[in-house]
């Protein structure tokens, strides 16, 4: 670890001998964005994610230097993930490659310590036109047959191509992963030219593709892989001439994702869905009929969008429009810092993640099936040498946010800049470090400040490089948790916590095993089909509160969510779920409004034999 980074660690902790913030540094620059000229071999970046000297935040000063205004107290969207893609050309290189190199690219990509840090992936449901394979859905069938019963169904060529073996070694990379699927087409007899290329989805197979996609997301998860989210149709609006693809119409999808979710609630899968996945130019035309129905609305989590087309300000056009929807950029590759400044103004729009298309393409630019020819890959294998690979600046680029901006940030208020000088995005994390993306796009050293909550940081960014600048947010009251032993520390006992609704025994208890933070955490299990609450009442002075838990879950559970109750009102939840849940995520739910002096929070589980779930950091703040 380099002294800056130690230096930032005492300094989160609280140990720092000055009162003054000191922010961390981190650089990468860009180098022949875009050039096809990667594909013959590495070249030579003056940063790639590079520790920089610590920056002291000082009182305001009469220095010149553009000024970008960061105020935390201000917030915005929490953010999910940032990422890439694991498609199937990717998959298909990486399983060319020996185990420890595979490793190795999964690591450089994902690892949170040594990586980019990179937590939101996005996959394939069957075949898209980056593959090495024949086009296949989950269940093809020989021309003029139908399978509406979907007997046939199968995801055996995703185990058979390496696809689920690959996500699984993601996973153990990093186990906070979140993984969201996309279809290209639905099985060709379900569409009215009986191709998986072109043509349209054929209305009275709705409900039976709701139901393949419910059986593709319990086949995923039977191997342990949990589908996050689930966008119904890539590019809906796009016949491709030799690729999979399908014309879904707006009236079809509002249908569709309907129908899909009477599916997912049937079967306890917590899966969201996500709408649209297309471009900026169509976005809110095309998402009118589904969110302007009840159905349709309640049904849909979020809208997903492209990159091809229109302006980025479409989505903060629908976020105005549906304010309860999250908004989500799932496909793009973005070169240099153009690109790094690109992903600032999907932020800036309210876009709560980010997903690069396609991560890993050969020297010979294969393999792949699309009608044009790709740009460089965030990395490029050797076509001839198979462990020999070499990364490209956007692998450090990308790294700049998704390494330091944490799943559940806000971004924050913040000047966003020129062109001609620097650019901005912020965000506020979960543990009170404020986090600033700070783009450089010109061809000389740009001076800047960040002034922030009565600070002021002075730097100096080189030319066409970009600057993460993090500190700790030392002016902010913390809000007092309220819970007592909220995360089980005190001699690790369930002291001040109450059960009830159990059966013959109860079924927590607080245990070492893997817990969020510190020592010890709560655990819901037993081997019979059990209901337990673990709760625990507080009287407060009336108030508007948030109630919030750390949670793992094996999944399967009838019920599994956060509670808040006795509070003068009816019960509110916060739903974990009946999918499992793999990395420690948080839930919460806000704008309690206390009216009779009294707050009873916790949680339960309505679960089958064998089912577990896992809960640490109990909160309860007046907000």
């Amino acid at each position: 670890m380099t002294t800056s980074a130690l230096a930032f660690g005492a300094l989160v902790m609280g140990t720092a001998a000055s009162a003054a913030p000191s922010a961390q540094v981190i650089w990468s620059s860009e180098k022949n964005p875009g050039d096809g000229a990667w594909f013959s071999g590495p070249l030579s970046i003056p940063y790639a994610l590079s520790p920089q000297a610590n920056i002291a935040l000082t009182s305001p000063t009469t220095t010149s230097a553009t000024t970008l205004a960061v105020d935390p107290s201000v917030q915005f969207q929490t953010m999910l993930g940032i990422g890439t893609s694991l498609e199937e050309s990717t998959v298909f290189n990486l399983s060319r490659m020996s185990q420890a190199k595979r490793t190795e690219v999964l690591k450089k990509l994902l690892d949170p310590a040594t990586g980019a840090g990179m937590n939101l992936l996005r996959i394939t449901f069957g075949t898209s036109d980056f593959t090495g394979r024949q086009f296949y859905t989950y269940d093809d069938r020989p021309a003029g047959q139908t399978d509406p019963n979907l007997t046939y169904f199968s995801i055996q060529k995703d185990i058979d191509y390496n696809i689920v073996s690959t996500i699984k070694q993601a996973l153990a990379v990093n186990p906070n992963l979140k993984i969201f699927a996309s279809p290209w087409s639905p099985p060709a007899w379900m569409k009215d030219n009986g191709s998986l290329i072109g043509g349209k989805l054929l209305s009275q197979y709705i409900p039976t593709l709701a139901t393949y996609y419910r059986k593709a997301i319990q086949a995923y998860q039977a191997q342990g892989i949990p589908i996050y989210a689930l966008t119904v149709q890539n590019e809906p609006l796009y016949q491709a001439p030799d690729y999979p693809s399908t014309s879904v119409d707006s009236t079809q999808a509002r249908q569709l994702i309907v129908a899909l979710k009477n599916e997912l609630n049937a079967n306890g899968l917590s899966t969201r869905i996500w709408a649209f996945d297309h471009n900026f130019d169509s976005a809110l035309a095309y998402v009118t009929p589904t969110l302007n129905d009840a159905a349709g609305n309640a049904a849909t989590d979020g809208v997903a969008f492209h990159d091809y087309a229109g302006d980025p300000s479409s989505m903060t056009q629908v976020r105005n429009a549906w304010p309860g929807k999250n908004i989500m950029m799932t496909e793009r590759s973005v070169w240099g810092t153009s690109g790094a400044d690109r992903m600032a103004q999907y932020f800036r729009n309210w876009a709560a993640g980010y997903n690069g298309w396609v991560t890993m393409l050969d020297s010979n630019i294969q393999p792949e099936k699309w009608t044009g020819t790709p740009g460089p890959t965030m990395l490029i294998q050797s076509a001839s040498s198979y462990d020999n690979y070499w990364a490209l600046p956007e692998v450090y680029l990308i790294g700049q946010y998704s390494k330091y901006v944490k799943a559940g940030a806000k971004r924050i208020s913040s000047t966003y800049g020129s062109a001609s000088t620097v650019t901005n995005v912020s965000f506020l994390n979960p543990d009170n470090t404020i986090v600033s993306v700070v783009i450089n796009q010109t061809a000389s050293s740009q001076r800047f400040k960040l002034a922030s909550e009565g600070w002021e940081l002075l730097a100096t960014l080189p030319a066409k490089t970009v600057g993460t600048y993090v500190w700790a947010r030392e002016n902010a009251p913390t809000a007092t948790n309220l819970l007592a032993n909220p995360g089980f520390e005190a001699d690790g006992t369930l002291s001040s916590w109450n059960a009830e609704w159990h059966n013959a025994e109860l079924a927590h208890k607080v245990d070492t095993d893997y817990p969020y933070t510190g020592n010890y955490k709560l655990t819901h299990y037993s081997a019979a089909a059990y209901q337990q609450i673990s709760g625990q009442t507080k009287a407060v002075a009336n108030g508007t509160y948030r109630a919030s838990v750390w949670a793992r879950s094996s999944g399967g559970q009838r019920a599994l969510r956060l509670y808040a109750k006795g509070y003068g009102g009816a019960e509110l939840t916060a739903e974990i779920g009946s999918g499992a849940v793999t990395g420690y995520t948080q839930y919460i739910i806000n704008n309690i409004p206390v009216t009779n002096g009294n707050i009873e929070v916790g949680v339960y589980s309505d679960a089958n034999a064998g089912n577990w779930a896992a809960f640490d950091q109990f909160e309860l703040v007046k907000q």
